[in-house]
């Protein structure tokens, strides 16, 4: 696959220019004043957070995030997003588990290594980040790309999992490469402009995504039927501090990724979360990802698009609590791997 059609594939997943679509203004205007009163406080960045600078194996380096006390809870974004993007699970969860959220390596406060951005490099960064933070009996949730990077970890670092982790969530994603076929139709217009930025990979793109720019086309593909604005202008500016090349070199670990003759080799518990309208990782892939998982419990959220903690955050929050106190359940009657050396 040449590398313009990778850039559009990457930055439809990043949500990177769809601000591009031109003749959804007037959407994008009523948009704008859509509030929600549920969901707004719970987008703003909380208090009392710890961070963390965690170097990595290949040179590069981690930022990580935390709040709370109590079991963990590790939280993975997707491309082009950011550790804030949880912002609304901090303040759900902080109060009973010890919330931990990181930048992806080459996202927000995080600098990738030798190795770049691949799934592999991922995944074992995941587990350094519980190696280093000594974690016992995490909860790890992925979203999207996350999710791809979750299941890798599960299954190159099967001893690590089983030493930190008691499940494994996996959020809007899926075990396979999302394909031009399934991109393009929400893609539309602005594939020509994402080709032209994989030509360009030096342009930030902030001159295509201006602050109060809130596409219709951004609401289209990421989020269900009743988004908040304020959870739109989040996502817009996670994107825009974004370079080109990260999505671009992103979007290719996200097309070379299959695992599907390789997570039944996971056999912890295991819980499928997918919105009923999330057009980037719809629930028949959700449904693919968890029937090739022994032990995975399905649900759709209704009317949810792909970006769940935003949308439906309190819901999630419920799963994620439910999860966890089953997951501790079934982690009782299981042996303990030995810690791993020092």
């Amino acid at each position: 696959m040449d590398r313009r059609t990778v850039g559009a594939i990457a930055g439809a997943l990043g949500l990177s220019a769809v601000a591009a679509v031109t003749g959804l203004r007037v959407a994008g205007h009523r948009i704008r004043e859509r509030t929600r009163p549920d969901i707004d406080p719970l987008l703003r960045t909380p208090g009392g957070l710890s961070h963390h600078q965690i170097a990595t194996s290949d040179g590069g380096s981690v930022h990580v995030v935390e709040a709370g006390r109590g079991r963990p809870v590790v939280l993975l974004h997707g491309v082009v997003l950011q550790w804030w993007v949880w912002n609304p699970l901090f303040h759900l969860l902080s109060d009973r588990f010890r919330v931990i959220a990181w930048d992806m390596r080459g996202h927000g406060g995080s600098t990738p290594g030798t190795d770049g951005i691949s799934m592999e490099a991922i995944a074992r960064d995941l587990a350094e980040v519980l190696d280093h933070l000594e974690l016992r009996d995490a909860v790890v949730v992925g979203h999207s790309m996350g999710g791809m990077a979750l299941g890798r970890y599960a299954v190159d670092h099967p001893t690590n999992c089983a030493e930190h982790s008691s499940g494994l969530m996996f959020l809007a994603t899926a075990a396979t490469e999302l394909t031009p076929q399934l991109i393009t139709p929400y893609l539309g217009a602005s594939a020509g402009v994402l080709a032209g930025l994989a030509d360009r990979a030096d342009l930030p793109v902030e001159w295509l995504w201006r602050p109060g720019n809130l596409s219709a086309s951004l609401v289209r593909i990421a989020f269900g039927k009743d988004p908040s604005a304020a959870a739109i202008e989040a996502t817009r500016q996670m994107v825009a501090e974004v370079r080109p090349a990260t999505s671009i070199e992103a979007g290719r670990a996200i097309l070379d990724h299959d695992l599907t003759d390789r997570l039944g080799d996971y056999d912890g518990p295991a819980m499928v979360v997918v919105g009923t309208d999330d057009h980037l990782t719809p629930p028949r892939l959700a449904g693919r990802l968890a029937g090739l998982i022994g032990q995975a419990e399905l649900v759709e959220l209704p009317d949810v698009g792909h970006q769940v903690m935003q949308e439906a955050p309190q819901r999630l929050a419920e799963l994620i609590e439910g999860f966890a106190d089953a997951a501790i359940t079934a982690r009782a009657g299981r042996p303990r791997p030995a810690a791993s050396p020092a």
